[in-house]
């Protein structure tokens, strides 16, 4: 494993966890383009179409849609099948309370861009309380 980058963030909704990156500079709706129960991203032509989200740090623009955002991560987190932490650079107030509601760590406000950075398959450590994110190259 190669150095750990650090990257100074705002902790939304406090908690640590720490997974595989799935990233994608794009906004992802919960609503319609998230199967709760298998955790997979059923969108059509999104980029990350067919991927789990199951133990992932999931790195997006942000969730975009419907008040059911925080209906369908509780079911998915239910099932086992939630992403473990989310970076967003844009707030969907949403998905915020699909976090604090499922004890998902949420942070925002990045001192850098994420997608010039972490990649999908990245380890990536969130440190929603202390508002540091770390990732470890793959």
């Amino acid at each position: 494993m190669s150095d750990s980058i650090v990257i100074k963030c705002r902790g939304l909704v406090k908690g640590k966890a720490e997974g595989e990156a799935l990233v994608a500079p794009t906004t992802l709706s919960f609503w319609g383009e998230v199967d709760p129960i298998s955790g997979r991203i059923i969108a059509s032509g999104h980029p990350l179409e067919g991927k789990s989200l199951r133990g992932k740090v999931l790195v997006i623009e942000s969730t975009k849609g419907s008040s059911a955002t925080p209906l369908v991560i509780g079911l998915a987190h239910a099932e086992g099948n939630a992403p473990v932490a989310l970076v967003n650079i844009n707030v969907d107030a949403l998905a915020v309370l699909g976090c604090v509601v499922n004890n998902i760590p949420m942070v925002s406000e990045l001192e850098r861009v994420p997608f010039e950075i972490i990649e999908t398959g990245d380890h990536v450590s969130v440190d929603a309380d202390n508002g540091i994110i770390t990732v470890t190259k793959k």
